[in-house]
């Protein structure tokens, strides 16, 4: 065979093979790293540029990422962790579901990754976890995007009280995982279809039928319900965090893009964000409501690349090194 041809052919064929699992985000690579806090973080990575570090809310996982993460993996290098008692990471041990315990797992990966500056886009509860990396690790996050999530103490307290119990009130009854999960266990597949049609711009095609199903599969594992109930349970320790360390360290310095779905919070973000970021813009999603991965996952993604895009760049980084890497040890006690 002609050299040239052979070299085209075999060209031609990893660049599909590249394309395809661009696309397909369950064929990423993943790993899995052990905290101090006996847990056990799982992430999927791809792609090759500057980091991006995706961080989801509850009721989703992961998966909620899998049609932006693919889009931003074209020119960045994207880490997609399962926040714990999430996906397939691993419950707490200690029963810890603040904002600042997800934080300080999002700063070990980070550091497990000898990454030194990243870009961060965090959605619903993932917000407040990326608030708190940015507020306890200033330096390390260079620019910042928060999506549909008003933090405890800057807003989210008044979603749930009078008048707008009645409109949120599932925010009050999660905040209270006895009940919550006495009545939603064995139910969480119909919890899950009506939390994504309440919230969302185009109703029952909101989320397609395969990912409420895995979504719905996740969260009745043993405990993992529970686990994701209990970031609602933490609002209270949330925001005297929140409120302390704000007053504390003063407001975020990095330039923060909040985004809200046009038919969900929309750009009341800019005003939940007004006293926690100096260098804020505030946009509403396009059509989308509360699920910007499921509705609208084009436009957020363009946002995003755009965003990251501005100011001084920050350095890229290798994932090659996690090939063959072993990150836990079997038989140890944190195990």
């Amino acid at each position: 065979m002609n050299p040239l041809l052979t070299l085209l052919t075999f060209s031609i064929l990893y660049i599909r093979t590249t394309l395809a699992a661009l696309s397909n985000f369950d064929s990423w690579p993943h790993q899995r790293i052990q905290l101090n806090d006996s847990v056990s973080i799982h992430f999927r990575y791809y792609g090759s540029g500057p980091p991006i570090l995706l961080v989801h809310g509850f009721p989703q996982h992961s998966l909620t990422w899998s049609t932006i993460a693919p889009i931003l993996a074209q020119n960045y290098s994207v880490i997609v962790p399962d926040n714990r008692g999430s996906g397939d990471s691993s419950l707490s041990a200690s029963g810890d579901y603040s904002a600042a315990a997800g934080g300080r797992d999002l700063y070990a990966i980070l550091s497990f990754l000898n990454i030194t500056q990243t870009y961060v886009f965090a959605h619903d509860k993932g917000v407040g976890l990326a608030t708190s990396l940015a507020l306890e690790h200033p330096s390390l996050v260079s620019r910042l995007i928060l999506s549909e999530y008003p933090l405890p103490g800057f807003g989210y307290s008044t979603e749930v009280t009078s008048p707008e119990l009645y409109q949120n009130w599932q925010l009050a009854f999660f905040a209270v995982p006895d009940a919550a999960e006495f009545f939603i266990q064995g139910r969480e597949k119909e919890m899950l279809a009506w939390y994504f049609y309440h919230g969302s711009y185009s109703g029952t095609q909101a989320v397609s039928a395969d990912h409420l199903q895995r979504y719905a599969t996740e969260i009745s594992k043993p405990g993992f319900l529970r686990a994701g109930l209990s970031y609602f349970a933490a609002k209270w320790v949330d925001e005297k965090y929140f409120t302390a360390a704000i007053e504390e360290k003063g407001r975020l310095g990095m330039p923060v893009l909040a985004l809200g779905g046009e038919a969900s919070i929309g750009t009341l973000m800019g005003d939940f964000f007004g006293n926690v970021c100096s260098d804020l813009v505030a946009e509403a999603i396009p059509k989308a409501g509360h699920w910007i991965g499921d509705e609208n996952p084009e436009w957020s993604a363009r946002r995003a690349l755009r965003f990251f895009g501005e100011g001084v760049g920050i350095p890229r980084v290798d994932f090659g090194w996690l090939e063959d890497r072993v990150t836990l040890t079997v038989g140890s006690p944190d195990t």
